[in-house]
């Protein structure tokens, strides 16, 4: 019995080990040799609360330890130095500039409907008078307090249109959806110390908002998590006092979750929602609770196990005990009590007959009148019944 708890632990790790592979994906395609994603991220740079709007230029979201507080912050690279600002303060503006045609390509199932439309794209790869919006775990509060990485929720998404996120490795790479706001929120793993971007796409002009949120584990074993508003001005018309009044998107309700995947989901995604992420808090389960489940599982068989073989044990012992009564109750008797009850009849026969014989010749009857029967008749009627009263 003891294989089986062994055989479940390697399970469970094995489990855990393929989760962690599957999840860290996104972040591992993406090229750490990259000299344009090549960064220092000091300590104490400036925080900003003011309300802005970043049209062109270097911009990173990610997460912040500051004074003990976690915080998600844009990382604008000024021409005075690098300042974070609140992303629900500042406008994303995506000019029209951005405008590129969509791939009709097997390979972008998740853009069937816009292919070779024109849409708004914020590349991967940085582009002259664009925004470039890209993510960083580079805080060194962060890198120092954090265990492993982090996991970036992006969506739910409000818009005019519909808005992806996705990952493409190399030039020629198929790309990987990381998050649609025609579905669930995607989630994304962070590696600590990571920085990287990839493709906003948005299939119409206009005023959007998208919620994003960092969280994970710190290496004493604490849940921390950060969440924020990112506002985009889509297209040179739309309206940047629109997109910094616009409510943040609603959470879809619970029960969509249980409905599956939309059609393109990403991989991410549509696994996560049936298997274990990182952090319970993500929608999945942690590692321990894999433990847990093998645990129990284990224990249940033994149980189980246990009962069957008490009942088998009692059920032998009462068909034996069953037998032994059974064979007690069929057994002959002895030989001499059989001689004893052969002999007893003529005995007492003889007996009563030899009383008969010297009994008075009269007998009283039920009525209580004394008859005289013949000498014959008193002896054979009255040996008869004195034989019977002495058996």
């Amino acid at each position: 019995m003891s294989l089986f708890p062994r055989l479940g632990m390697s399970l469970s790790a094995l489990l855990v080990s393929v989760f962690l592979v599957i999840v860290g994906a996104p972040s591992a395609l993406a090229d750490p040799t990259d000299p344009d994603l090549a960064q220092s991220v000091a300590a104490h740079e400036t925080w900003s609360n003011e309300a802005s709007e970043i049209s062109v230029g270097h911009v990173d979201l990610g997460p912040r330890l500051i004074d003990g507080q976690w915080r998600a912050g844009l990382r604008h690279d000024a021409e005075g130095g690098a300042v974070w600002r609140d992303p629900n303060q500042t406008v994303l503006r995506v000019s029209d500039a951005a405008i590129m045609t969509a791939p009709d390509s097997a390979d972008y199932p998740f853009l069937s409907d816009v292919a070779g439309k024109p849409v708004h794209v914020i590349p991967q790869t940085q582009k002259p008078n664009v925004v470039w919006l890209g993510w960083n775990t580079q805080d060194p509060a962060v890198t120092a307090t954090i265990d492993r990485g982090l996991t970036m929720r992006v969506g739910p998404v409000s818009g005019p249109g519909r808005a992806w996120l996705f990952l493409q490795s190399g030039t020629f790479g198929k790309p990987l959806l990381l998050a649609d706001s025609g579905a669930a929120p995607g989630d994304v793993w962070i590696d600590s110390g990571t920085h990287v971007h990839a493709n906003w796409a948005f299939s119409a002009p206009g005023a959007y908002t998208a919620t994003v949120t960092f969280s994970g584990t710190t290496t004493a074993g604490e849940a921390v998590s950060a969440t924020t508003t990112l506002r985009f001005a889509v297209g040179d018309s739309a309206s940047a006092s629109e997109a910094l009044a616009k409510a943040a998107p609603a959470e879809a309700p619970a029960a969509s979750a249980s409905q599956g995947a939309a059609p393109g989901a990403p991989a991410s995604q549509a696994s996560g929602n049936e298997a274990a992420s990182p952090d319970a808090s993500q929608g999945g389960l942690p590692d321990w609770a894999f433990l847990v489940i093998v645990a129990v599982a284990l224990l249940s068989v033994l149980v189980v196990g246990a009962l069957v073989v008490v009942r088998a044990r009692r059920s032998r012992a009462e068909q034996a005990a069953a037998i032994a009564e059974a064979d007690s109750l069929l057994a002959p008797l002895p030989a001499s009590r059989r001689g004893d009850s052969g002999e007893a009849g003529p005995a007492s026969g003889s007996a009563s007959n030899s009383e008969s014989a010297s009994a008075p010749a009269s007998t009283t009857s039920s009525a209580g009148t004394a008859d005289a029967p013949g000498e014959g008749e008193s002896a054979g009627e009255s040996g008869l019944g004195n034989g019977g009263g002495e058996q």
